[in-house]
């Protein structure tokens, strides 16, 4: 009998720590299915528990199906592939009883560990799929040898899995970086800060996500407020800011500014296509375009982390009749207390820059507070009861003060990003993180362009500098919303260094090897060898490998070799291959003593070497003397005398 039950526990045990992981990509109810499942094949496995019939199973996988289309369905095609797998895995385990059956189910496991990687792709998610790797090829080893405990299974797994990483690292460094075959589908909108369709009234669910969105390498003379933004919103039906169809139109030309900041951004997995920069910028990667509104812009996003730079560049300042008509535009008959309060504050106003400022004093003096939970504004006419209520966050100041310029006749939108960001500890690297998510608006002045309007400013001035987690007025409001976790704990000294010890080391494993593209791989050959071609490389990698092949070989040769703890032990059986050689093969009951004495006979040019060896040999044996290192080197010079030197 096999190791059957531990095989099935450790297979069922990597599905647990998956579904674990995924919880918050996958369906409650669907995690909550697999984990009786995999009761189910514990208790199978360790108690008197028994498998279900055909029938039961057949009844089940149906049953199960139904819940995964059910709960999750079929818009989230990455997430309902992964359950997939997972359930087809769990339900095979409790009806597995054959060795070939249960090695299918191990094999897949190896797939299942590595989709872990589609969702999250950390450090610490490394490691840990490194160690479902372990737990597998342990179990392989179990299949393969009956008599095998775990611990000794794992030892073996763990030195193949340290012998492969020399490997893995000359592949990763030297084989070229192909471009994907097959683009993912989107993740979950529940992982993206952003949104093309922005309703500003419910914008305070990003500051529940303290996901990292992207750090940035930023120049020492670039200073703060950042205004990282994504998405121009010029669309307004009422309720929503809407990106315009024509948006992502590509601008044909760019003209780099003159004494124009580089920025590099190593940014997150998202499926979203607008990319953030701190101003009209054109970026070095191909797959990023430039659009005619000056954003980045990502054709045929991958969910995976990548970086890319981008660089400062000149924007026509122009306004087209048709792009003034869309910025002006609004519907009818909704917030006309804000109609009104934007033509009392135009009667006041001789210029746009006036208007501005009144409205900027408006904010200012009239009690407006900035607050992460507003009450619920869900009228009609929700600017309105925003201008009344006074309370909300960047979504509400933004949304109102594009409607009341627009009231005005002045051109305005919505732009959605994100604002500041956190420092690194040696200031290395700028972290936003998704609760960093903002709203402002943009103001058309003629001779001047597009120009930024950000209410917040007037209400909560220090939201301008650092992290949405730094503003010390809303801190309460702010940990309620994230929940505990690394970062609602940063106040504590010791848990403040943990995250940022823990951030330094996901920073330098997204530069290092998430980071490490096309671009770098090409860097790094051109530093080693003056001409880069197909042929070098190939060589190179092929000595590498082989060179570390020869290393096992001699290695696993050397582990082979025998081992004694007595060296006459060792000497003696020398001793008797080199005579079976010569075809003089010890005798079965014959003694050391007769054995090297009818050597001496046969082969007398020896004797002398045979002698001293059984003389070294009977002390040490029968005489319960210990050899000295003098006496085991007469020993080793004995033998090799008699093995490779001649008689002349």
């Amino acid at each position: 009998m096999f190791n059957h039950d531990k095989v099935k526990s450790l297979s069922a045990l990597i599905i647990a720590i998956v579904s674990a992981l995924l919880f918050d990509d996958l369906a409650l109810f669907f995690v909550a299915t697999v984990a009786l499942l995999i009761v189910w094949v514990f208790a199978e496995c360790y108690t008197k528990a028994s498998a279900p019939t055909m029938v039961v199973a057949n009844i089940l996988a149906i049953a199960c199906t139904l819940t995964l289309f059910l709960t999750i369905g079929i818009s989230e095609l990455v997430n309902l592939f992964v359950a997939m797998l997972l359930q087809a895995n769990c339900l095979k385990l409790l009806i597995a009883t054959k060795p070939k059956q249960i090695k299918s189910i191990v094999l897949v496991n190896f797939f299942i560990a590595c989709c872990v990687f589609l969702f999250y792709q950390s450090l610490p998610v490394t490691f840990l799929v490194l160690s479902l790797f372990l737990i597998n090829i342990t179990a392989l080893y179990l299949l393969t040898n009956r008599k095998k405990l775990v611990r000794q299974s794992s030892v073996r797994a763990f030195k193949l899995l340290a012998l492969s990483l020399p490997i893995t690292c000359v592949l990763f460094l030297f084989l070229p970086k192909l471009p994907a075959f097959w683009r993912m589908p989107s993740l979950s909108s529940a992982q993206v800060g952003l949104s093309e369709s922005v309703n500003p009234f419910n914008i305070s669910d990003l500051t529940k996500s303290d996901k990292l969105a992207f750090r940035a390498l930023l120049p020492s003379n670039y200073q703060a407020p950042y205004y990282w933004r994504a998405m121009v919103h010029e669309e307004f039906d009422g309720k929503s800011w809407n990106i315009a169809k024509s948006a992502d139109n590509i601008l044909p030309f760019t003209q780099i500014k003159e004494y124009g900041n580089t920025i590099k951004i190593y940014h997150e997995q998202s499926s979203l296509k607008w990319l953030p920069s701190l101003f009209y910028s054109k970026a070095n990667a191909a797959n990023i375009v430039t659009t005619e509104n000056g954003n980045l812009y990502r054709v045929n996003p991958n969910n995976q982390k990548f970086s890319y730079e981008f660089t400062e560049i000149e924007l026509s300042q122009q306004l087209t009749n048709n792009q003034r008509v869309r910025n002006t535009r609004l519907p009818t008959e909704i917030n006309m207390a804000s109609i009104s309060l934007a033509n009392q504050l135009k009667a006041q106003a001789n210029s746009t820059e006036m208007f501005i400022n009144l409205l900027a004093r408006y904010y200012s003096d009239n009690g407006f507070i900035y607050t992460l939970k507003p009450p619920i504004y869900d009228d009609k006419n929700a600017i309105d009861q925003f201008i009344s209520g006074k309370e909300g966050f960047c979504g509400h100041y933004a949304s109102t003060s594009a409607f009341i310029f627009r009231a005005a006749g002045i051109p305005a939108r919505v732009v959605s990003g994100y604002l500041g960001g956190e420092f690194s500890e040696n200031n290395e690297y700028l972290s936003v993180y998704q609760y960093d998510a903002h709203a402002w608006t943009e103001v058309w002045l003629e001779n001047r362009g597009w120009v930024k309007f950000d209410a917040t400013a007037y209400v909560e001035p220090d939201r301008l500098n650092g992290s949405l987690s730094q503003l010390d007025n809303i801190r309460n409001e702010f940990e309620e919303n994230i929940g505990l976790g690394l970062t609602s704990l940063s106040q504590i000294a010791i848990f403040n260094k943990l995250r940022i010890y823990l951030e330094q080391l996901d920073y330098q494993w997204t530069a290092w090897v998430l980071g490490f593209d096309n671009t770098a791989q090409k860097k790094l050959l051109k530093e080693l060898m003056e001409d880069v071609s197909a042929l070098k490389i190939a060589i190179i990698i092929m000595s590498l490998i082989g060179l570390f092949l020869l290393t096992f070989l001699a290695l696993k040769l050397w582990q082979r070799r025998i081992r004694y703890d007595d060296p006459i032990v060792y000497y003696l059986l020398a001793l008797e291959n080199y005579a079976k050689g010569k075809g003089l093969i010890r005798k079965d009951g014959e003694t050391v003593e007769v054995f090297l004495t009818r050597l001496s006979e046969l082969i007398p040019h020896h004797k002398k070497d045979l002698m001293s060896f059984l003389m070294l040999y009977s002390r040490h044996r029968y005489g319960g003397k210990t050899l000295s290192k003098a006496q085991v080197k007469v020993l080793k010079r004995n033998v090799n005398n008699i093995k490779y030197k001649r008689q002349l």
